[in-house]
């Protein structure tokens, strides 16, 4: 009872512990930041990411700068016959960016996507981009290495279950675009598409590099989390390493209690077995001494004279089953003299008719019921 307590309490104290430093790191990380320029600290902290897309028109090619969620930073049109690299360089100069920090894209029109729902086991989370590949080439009849594909995938509500909604362009498509406005597909992130439908809608995107940019911005935190994390787990290890080991002592001199009891429980038990076993043995014992059918039948055949033969030999235990008797019908020339030859065997005692001697017009024979114990000592 008191291991249990003082396990419980310890490990209440460790979940209060674990709120204080979360808060007391998230503390630390916001000093932390404050002391570094804003874009540093957005680096540092992974936000701030920007994307520029180009959009074609028909009389122009529009760039677009976005920032987090998609949110317009800004915008500029250049005539197709203007556009180049250098009009993408001096937009990102004007807002003190540059292409490194910027991920480009380029929009396509919303029928040169094909968009695809589909629902797959929560077990699948693991290798899910493999899973979605594999899916899509089998399922559809695009050929992986002609397509660019991208998903977005939910655990769905209420089920183990994982909701993914992928979207898959051609390659050519993505090339010719590319080609068209003087890039090269390297310098490309994604391509996209203008949203249709409601507001809830999925958009259209397709990353034409693995996890282009997120990666960076996933690894900077996990980093400084990781680091923040070993430094204040240092701190309190110290303070904790006392009360973890009286409690380990604790536990462990009630396991030894809760096993001496334990051992002395099967000590019992064994015990027991073994007053079951040799009883058995003694049943087992007093069994091979009991002579058998076979042993009954040939003593009967033995004891038996030539003009005498049995129509019936029945073996059985008496009611109160300490003893075998044996009960046996048939024809005789002299019935009456067959019960003094079965007292001078040494198998059978007690020997007697159960039944007056009748003879038997047929075969002109004397029929006989006799019954006789049997001598355990005899076998």
């Amino acid at each position: 009872m008191a291991s249990h307590t003082a396990g419980s309490l310890l490990k209440s104290w460790e979940a209060r512990a674990s709120d204080v430093l979360a808060s007391l790191g998230q503390s630390w990380l916001r000093e932390f930041l404050a002391l570094f320029p804003r874009r540093m600290a957005d680096w540092l902290a992974g936000r701030g990411a920007r994307t520029l897309v180009l959009v074609t028109r028909h009389d122009a090619v529009d760039l677009q700068l976005l920032g987090d969620g998609r949110r317009p930073l800004a915008s500029a049109r250049v005539p197709p016959a203007g556009f180049s690299p250098a009009a993408i360089d001096a937009l990102l100069r004007s807002h003190r960016l540059d292409r490194a920090g910027v991920a480009l894209g380029v929009r396509l029109p919303a029928e040169k996507f094909f968009h695809r729902s589909i629902v797959l086991p929560v077990e699948t989370l693991r290798s899910l981009d493999a899973v979605v590949a594999q899916d899509l080439a089998r399922k559809t009849p695009f050929r992986l290495d002609d397509v660019f594909h991208d998903y977005t995938a939910r655990r769905a509500p209420g089920a183990d279950r994982i909701e993914v909604c992928q979207w898959v362009t051609r390659r050519e498509f993505v090339r010719d675009a590319v080609a068209a406005l003087g890039l090269e597909l390297r310098a490309v992130a994604f391509v996209d598409a203008e949203p249709e439908g409601s507001a809830d809608a999925p958009s259209p995107l397709v990353r034409l590099h693995a996890k282009h940019g997120g990666q960076s911005r996933l690894v900077r935190p996990a980093l400084i989390g990781l680091t923040l994390s070993a430094v204040l787990l240092g701190l309190v290890a110290a303070g904790l390493d006392y009360w973890r080991q009286q409690a380990i002592l604790d536990d462990l001199e009630n396991e030894v209690a809760a096993a001496k009891s334990k051992a002395q429980q099967v000590r019992t038990a064994i015990d027991k077995l073994q007053q079951q076993q040799a009883l058995v043995l003694r049943i087992r014992s007093r069994k091979a001494e009991t002579p058998g059918l076979l042993d009954v039948w040939e003593e009967t055949t033995r004891r038996l004279p030539a003009h005498s033969w049995l129509t019936e030999l029945r073996l059985s235990e008496t009611p109160d089953r300490h003893e075998q008797q044996v009960a046996m019908t048939g024809l005789s020339t002299e019935a009456s003299t067959l019960v003094g030859l079965l007292d001078q065997s040494a198998l059978f005692a007690d020997a007697s008719l159960t039944a007056p001697v009748t003879l038997d017009p047929v075969e002109g024979r004397e029929r006989f019921g006799l019954q006789a114990k049997i001598r355990a000592q005899a076998r």
